[in-house]
């Protein structure tokens, strides 16, 4: 008598791992799990009519449909194939769904998926997978958050092929409301989309969109931030007050080393040397791409050596998920709670060093310059003066560490060692 077939477990359902060449695991009663090389897993029962005819039909797919009632579809089958009917699978199932849908039916179906292909949020993640090979990792990171935080919660359905300026203008108004650097990125981005859409024949060449003149203007139009040495006390103190701890940490770090935004919020512990007091930021990471090292004064490095312990992972500082890192704009959003909107952001940093720095503290200019990791201002300087002032610089940050916690009142390290 020949051996039974054991009945399947989800255990061993579950392990099942696809090979080069589709597979079989019996279960018992003609129901086998077929694994497809793609990892599709379905259910097949084979069948043996009366008349001796052996036949399989898919009955479903596993794990939508469990063990169990495989086993009672098996079973449905076999009993169907012993009466002497025609045996019914998955697939005839579908397609005796489909002969009883109406003509107009099918067409509103296939216009939904017709109108999905085009969506802007189908083509706006196509974009962004289309530059992510030519992007450094803050600049998709951004863009990411930018289109699928902001843009996809309010355009997502939209069709790209009748997109108008009308439809966009709205929704970048509103982002300019509250945060007008995300708004001008918005813009950018939409742009981008829009140009996709044309390259691929989505819209046609004359359907770009007019938002030059959607976003009012701000003076200036440069970075907010504070560069009078008055103002710099009360912005120190407000961050150090600041309740949550990651994220002031995160404005601690920007403000004593002045690296760009994107690059502090992604900063790994890889990165940081904390005996050496330096933390080597990778080309990948630099809008230049060249490798970054950048000197770490005491305060910063005590302030590392505290937050480890929020930190364990491989973020310095991590996100509201566990395997991301937190994002840029909980550093402005921070600033904006604290009453800085419009005075001063975390790219700001950047700026109060390069001019209080150069106006209060006489820094030489090319020290600074190289601090801030700024290109040389034409191609054969670039070449030439590759001079990093690594020594100079050590000593210029602890300076500035020191200073701004001289305007926010508090004792220096220098101070705290003479006491």
């Amino acid at each position: 008598m020949p051996k039974l077939a054991q009945r399947l477990n989800d255990l061993a359902a579950r392990k099942a791992r696809p090979k080069d060449a589709a597979y079989t695991l019996a279960s018992g009663n003609g129901l086998h799990l077929v694994i497809q090389p793609s990892g599709l897993k379905q259910w097949q029962v084979r069948y043996r009519t009366p008349e001796g005819k052996r036949g399989k039909k898919i009955v479903g797919v596993y794990p939508e449909m469990s063990i169990a009632d495989a086993h009672k579809a098996a079973e449905e089958l076999h009993q169907q194939v012993r009466m002497g009917g025609k045996p019914v699978g998955m697939v005839d199932r579908i397609k005796a769904a489909n002969r009883a849908k109406t003509e107009e039916e099918l067409e509103a179906e296939r216009a939904a998926a017709d109108a999905l292909a085009h969506s802007f949020t189908v083509l706006s993640d196509a974009w962004l997978e289309d530059r992510k090979p030519g992007w450094a990792p803050a600049t998709y990171t951004k863009s990411v958050f930018i289109v699928k935080k902001r843009l996809q919660p309010r355009l997502g359905q939209a069709d790209m092929r009748t997109l108008a300026s009308k439809d966009v203008a709205p929704v970048l108004r509103k982002l300019a409301e509250r945060t007008p650097d995300i708004a001008v990125k918005a813009r950018q981005c939409m742009n981008g989309i829009v140009d996709y859409c044309i390259v691929h024949g989505i819209r046609g060449d004359d359907q770009v969109l007019r938002l030059t003149r959607v976003l009012p203007k701000h003076e200036g139009g440069h970075i907010p931030a504070i560069t009078k040495v008055q103002g710099i006390g009360p912005l120190m103190r407000a961050v150090d007050a600041y309740p949550g701890v990651i994220v002031r940490a995160g404005l601690l770090l920007a403000a004593y080393t002045a690296c760009r935004p994107g690059v502090v919020a992604a900063a790994t512990w890889s990165e940081i040397d904390l005996d050496r007091a330096e933390w080597t930021i990778p080309a990948a990471k630099m809008k230049m791409r060249h490798e970054h090292i950048v000197s770490l004064p005491t305060q910063a490095v005590a302030l590392l050596q505290g937050v480890r312990q929020y930190s364990g992972g491989e973020y310095v500082f991590p996100g509201s998920q566990s395997n991301e890192h937190m994002h840029r704009d909980a550093l402005s959003k921070a600033l904006r709670e604290m009453g800085f909107q419009g005075r001063h952001a975390t790219h700001g940093f950047r700026a109060m060093l390069r001019t209080v720095a150069r106006e209060r503290l006489k820094i030489d200019v090319d020290v600074l310059e190289a601090q801030l990791a700024h290109a040389k201002k034409d191609e054969i300087q670039a070449a030439y003066d590759r001079a990093r002032f690594e020594d100079e610089r050590r000593q210029v940050m602890q300076t500035w560490a020191d200073f701004l916690q001289e305007q926010a009142g508090q004792r220096t390290v220098v101070e705290m060692r003479r006491a």
